[in-house]
């Protein structure tokens, strides 16, 4: 039997024993002393030893994680990547030798582009063909799974990767594991556990105590630094601040709120998470180009792509601030935005520095200026909101549905379910979507950070799971959906209790390789011919029918009069405890 056995005397508060008869058991009891809620699963013939493991200690009344059975790798990987979004708790991923780790594809760039600290581990082939020896080779596919470097599958986009190589290490290596994860900048590790490990019988085993072991934090930044930054947004006559995902953190939210009300700055962001209330009226959308052209400070934060330098263009006379947990962006290779004081820090700790040092600074001159700025720019919001307003309902009759009466029916689904948390990977609705839901509360609005699609339903999962209460809704491309293994991830939500509303962008098509194309060829074959290679999804499948396979509620939506009673609809049926897929006929591009 397996459990503790004694805690360390107080001269050493760092570990405790436990008595394990597998290394497997102590690899869980790993996870729950790093408070790991989800295990999220797609077996193998490597991974039984955790699986039982976790039975045995059902059985005995211990605690385990809930585990996540997800078919696809991808559900996997993208629900721990929502989950760790949602409450900043890395999660734990385990799946199947090389071929598992393969699966997990583009979710692996979203979580290292996104900086989610997921701990990843996946079985490694058995090493041995000994008949001693438990866990050794008995199946054709262990010579095959065998790979010259498994790890090397994923080093390019995670922090750290290590084989467990001694059942007694399993404490340690796991506590190093979520170390690593969470510190600054937080992003996916990767260890493999090879199966005659996993069985061994490893006997008395430390578990660490995550308290001795915390994460890294950058904190606040250099002081001088943050207050050039002050001085330099007070003196400004034409600031402006761009963010990614300065909301990743309650901290980041409050803080910009403050610094801009303090100062009347206008934001304008990139969605990532809710950065900034968009009912404000400091709040300017998506579009800098006109900001920017006229600014003589730029303050970014929290943002891999400000801008697109092809497209726009800095005032030469500007001076560019970033303050970013990575701000010269170390893991890309050609990053080469011109930025004359990059500041490595916190934004949720570095913000309120940054207030606090503007408001000792303000003179009268200064608040008369600020107070001018914030009229003005009260003005350009309440016209910026009247003509997304105006340009939704004059489209409100077009059939197909205009993306933008989508996105007003998604508000007012909103307004009357304010708890409502919004998972995004529209693609290239995405931007229409956003300027007309009005998110305003911190924690409502998720996407990925990167650009592997497949990520919206699964990440919904994980949030649904790390928010039990709160309703979710998935607004995903019908080419997202697909990549996203929606037969996989509904039947997770189904069996994991995590039902989530799905809104589907229908516009049959690769819109986001049709808008290069094209933008590059204007009088090519494609244009003249209106024959695009590749791109269309047609005729598109019945998402809708597709829903009930897995339990969940479909409605297919053509009539722009009936999306709001849809949308009501299927979130009635989520509070009840059923997945609604909405398939939503847009026009095609």
């Amino acid at each position: 039997m397996s459990g503790q056995r004694a805690e360390i005397s107080s001269g050493e508060r760092t570990v405790t024993w436990i008595q394990a008869a597998e290394t497997a058991e102590a690899y869980v009891e790993a996870l729950i002393a790093q408070q790991v809620s989800c295990l999220f699963l797609n077996p193998g013939t490597d991974t039984f030893p955790i699986q039982e493991a976790v039975a045995k200690r059902q059985a005995l009344g211990r605690p385990v994680p809930k585990v996540v059975l997800c078919p696809f790798e991808i559900t996997a990987l993208a629900g721990a990547h929502g989950y760790y979004a949602a409450t900043g708790r890395p999660q734990a991923v385990l799946v199947h030798v090389d071929v598992g780790t393969q699966n997990l594809g583009s979710m692996l760039h979203n979580a290292q582009r996104g900086r989610a600290a997921v701990v990843i581990s996946a079985g490694r082939a058995p090493y041995t063909i000994d008949r001693e020896v438990r866990g050794a080779r008995d199946s054709y596919i262990h010579w095959l799974q065998e790979q010259m470097d498994q790890h090397g599958i994923v080093r390019n986009y995670t922090k750290w990767d290590y084989e467990l190589r001694r059942p007694d290490q399993v404490g340690e290596v796991i506590v190093r594991a979520f170390q690593i994860a969470a510190s600054d900048p937080p992003g996916p590790v990767y260890l493999t556990l090879p199966r005659e490990v996993l069985m061994a019988s490893p006997g008395d085993v430390r578990i660490y105590r995550p308290e001795r072991f915390p994460p890294a934090r950058i904190g606040a930044g250099d002081p001088e630094a943050l207050h050039e930054v002050a001085r330099l947004l007070v003196q400004a006559e034409r600031p402006v601040v761009l963010t990614g995902s300065s909301g990743r953190t309650r901290g980041g939210f409050e803080g910009l709120l403050r610094l801009a009300e303090l100062l009347a700055l206008p934001v304008a962001e990139w969605r990532d998470r809710v950065n900034f209330p968009a009912d404000h009226p400091l709040y300017q959308g998506y579009a800098a180009d006109a900001l920017l052209r006229s600014a003589d400070v730029v303050l970014i934060l929290d943002h891999d792509v400000p801008y697109i330098p092809t497209r726009t263009s800095v005032a030469p006379e500007a001076t560019v601030v970033q303050v970013d947990l990575d701000p010269v962006k170390e893991r890309v290779p050609l990053w080469t935005f011109p930025v004359d004081l990059p500041v490595r820090a916190d934004t949720a700790r570095a913000l309120d520095v940054i207030a606090g040092y503007a408001g000792e600074l303000l003179t009268d001159a200064d608040r008369r200026r600020v107070e001018s700025r914030r009229v003005e720019l009260a003005t350009s919001y309440a016209r910026l909101r009247d003509e997304w307003n105006r340009s939704a309902l004059e489209q409100a009759s077009a059939r197909p549905i205009a993306p933008e009466w989508l996105g007003y029916c998604l508000e007012q689904l909103r307004r009357k379910a304010p708890e409502l948390i919004f998972v995004v990977e529209a693609v290239t609705n995405g931007a229409t979507i956003a300027r007309q839901v009005q998110v305003a509360e911190f924690g409502t609005w998720f996407q990925s950070g990167g650009s592997g699609l497949g990520w919206g339903i699964g990440a919904a999962v994980g949030i649904k799971l790390a928010h039990p209460d709160r309703p979710v809704a998935a607004v995903v491309g019908d080419g997202s959906f697909l990549f996203g293994a929606p037969v996989a991830t509904l039947w997770t939500a189904l069996t994991s209790g995590a039902p989530v509303l799905v809104v589907i962008c229908n516009n049959a098509c690769y819109n986001a390789t049709k808008q290069p194309l094209i933008a590059a060829y204007p009088e090519g074959y494609s244009v003249r011919l209106d024959r695009y290679v590749g791109i269309d999804l047609e005729p598109a499948p019945r998402y809708d029918i597709l829903a009930a396979s897995v339990g969940a509620y479909g409605e297919r939506v053509e009539d722009p009069a009936e999306i709001l009673p849809a949308l009501e609809r299927g979130l009635a049926r989520v509070r009840d405890g059923q997945s609604a897929v909405l398939d939503v006929i847009l026009a095609h591009p």
